[in-house]
């Protein structure tokens, strides 16, 4: 097993109590930055009442017409927000595809955690127009 140079632990969104400990679970590592990615790109810009700028612009893009600017306009969104609101990744590529059938706009995001040598991670997210 590869040693850790640091350490980051969040806590599980869920607050489900440890039955027995009646602690909450924490999010250690890689689960920890993964669901930080995730919150912060599924984050709409102007929902958090004192940090009106955090978040992201993709779901702005959702109901437009589908094509490589529209693409293009979600992955350099999803970039600057992790630019700006994480500095524990440094991301690698931002693939983003439509899959027509169900509506739904496919993003992977791949990434490296600063200070943890472990290989490049993965982030599916899958956003549907409703």
């Amino acid at each position: 097993m590869a040693t850790v140079s640091k350490k980051f632990v969040d806590l599980n969104p869920n607050f489900d109590k440890n039955p027995l400990t009646k602690d909450l679970p924490l999010l250690k590592n890689a689960e920890a930055i993964k669901f930080a990615v995730k919150n912060i790109v599924m984050t709409v810009r102007g929902d958090r009442a004192f940090r009106p700028f955090f978040g992201s612009t993709v779901s702005n893009s959702l109901f437009e017409p589908f094509n490589f600017a529209t693409a293009d306009d979600i992955q350099i969104s999803i970039e600057d927000a992790l630019k700006a609101y994480e500095p524990r990744v440094k991301v690698i590529t931002v693939d983003v595809n439509e899959d027509i059938d169900s509506g739904s706009i496919s993003i992977n995001i791949y990434y490296k955690i600063i200070g943890i040598p472990l290989d490049r991670q993965k982030l599916n997210l899958v956003l549907e127009r409703v």
